[in-house]
């Protein structure tokens, strides 16, 4: 990618911008270091997200829409485990109007439709946990962070969710929008000058509080464990195995990233498809996942199959992972890990909206926007060798199993 500036404005925001000549969309995100890993209550996090949208001391939620619609200006909040995220992507020439709307939601929410937002939320969690599958991750990382706001899940959130008020989840959002947490980044065909006064102007006004610093422990798994949930129904048993592996800060990052997509999450030339669903036959969906956040990580590897056969998948699981624990992966298996994720990288950086998300998730995440870049390099150097160091060092930890399943066979 081409190069970045960062300033910081008057009051400590930083401030990313990139140029990119000759794209008619400018793309802004702003990232607050918040999220669930601040919930004192599960779900205040998402609801503050969701209700940033319902309008501001001086637009309601209606005129807010009708604003954004008549410009074509594309403006949404994501709510993740260590940021929420505002992006906004219109056209170069709106680029004013699309700072104004964006100034006012961050600075003037009043959070209203609480109560229908709320009502709405619960609904679609309760949708979603109709299925099988995601109600048996849901189990296995509540459990796996017990006492932990990484372990806010969806049947956590139900949970909480009455005793939530519109005031604390305004107190929770403006206690965390303060300068020193936010970080903005502007991609497009920018003057990066004028960029930072318009900034100033909308932003340099938010006052600094400085808080005390929050430190999560990474959490901890201190024995093997099996959770079931009984599902009498279920035609497929869910298997999910999960362990809490380094930070995104840690130096395993790259490796895991390439451990991740050898065994599990590259589909067809995976060692878990071609091993569990081509070889034996067990399923039709089985794949690992690595979500690496800023306190730790999670690494789960998942099968749908047969009830009858659990044990089985969960042999082949075991399998899998010791051969990688005691055989280097071959010098080609390796390179095609790392043609993968570099070929999905340079895809996942085509617009402008996709590279200001990257220079911000890797600043906020304490890696630096210039992480980007390293990251590929890290990739490069990882060797055979350091894909089995990692296997060993973390998925020979304690774990935890989710199964869902019929009582029969639990």
């Amino acid at each position: 990618m081409n190069s970045f500036d960062i300033n910081n404005l008057s009051n400590g925001i930083k401030i990313i911008t990139k140029k990119n000549s000759h794209t008619p969309r400018t793309a802004v995100c702003m990232f607050i270091d918040s999220g669930t890993k601040n919930e004192n209550k599960a779900g205040i996090a998402s609801l503050a997200g969701r209700l940033l949208l319902q309008g501001t001391e001086s637009r309601t939620a209606e005129q807010l829409a009708n604003e954004l619609d008549s410009n074509a200006i594309e403006m949404n909040v994501d709510v993740k485990q260590d940021y929420i995220k505002v992006k906004s992507v219109f056209l170069n020439e709106d680029f004013g109007k699309a700072l104004d709307l964006m100034s006012d939601i961050i600075k003037h929410s009043t959070f209203e439709n609480f109560e229908k937002e709320a009502r709405k939320f619960r609904g679609e969690i309760e949708v979603d946990l109709d299925s099988p599958k995601i109600k048996a991750f849901d189990n296995l990382v509540k459990n796996m962070y017990p006492d932990h706001p990484y372990g806010n899940t969806y049947t956590k959130i139900i949970k909480d969710l009455p005793s939530i008020s519109k005031d604390s989840v305004k107190d929770f959002y403006y206690s965390m929008s303060l300068p020193e947490k936010i970080t903005i980044v502007v991609v497009g065909d920018i003057d990066q000058n004028n960029v930072i006064k318009l900034f100033e102007d909308k932003f340099g006004n938010l006052k600094r509080n400085t808080q005390k610093t929050v430190y999560l422990e990474s959490g901890n798994i201190p024995e093997n464990k099996k959770v079931t949930i009984s599902k009498n129904d279920a035609a497929q048993a869910q298997i999910v195995k999960g362990w809490i592996v380094p930070d995104i800060l840690s130096n395993d990052f790259a490796a895991l990233t390439l451990l991740n997509i050898i065994l599990g999450s590259s589909g067809l030339s995976s060692r878990l498809f071609v091993e569990l669903r081509d070889k034996k036959g067990l399923a039709y969906h089985v794949r690992s996942s690595y979500e690496p956040l800023k306190h730790s990580g999670i690494f789960t590897v998942y099968i749908g199959t047969a009830p009858q056969n659990i044990d089985i998948a969960l042999e082949g699981f075991d399998t899998e992972i010791k051969k990688l624990q005691e055989e280097l992966v071959s010098d080609k298996e390796l390179e095609d890990a790392k043609n993968n994720y570099l070929g999905k990288r340079a895809f996942f950086h085509e617009t402008n909206a996709q590279q200001a998300h990257y220079l911000g998730f890797f600043d906020i995440m304490g890696l630096g926007a210039d992480y980007d870049e390293k990251i590929a390099e890290n990739i490069r150097k990882i060797t055979p060798k350091d894909i089995k160091d990692i296997t060993n060092k973390c998925l020979s930890q304690n774990s935890i199993i989710s199964l869902l399943a019929p009582e029969q066979y639990l």
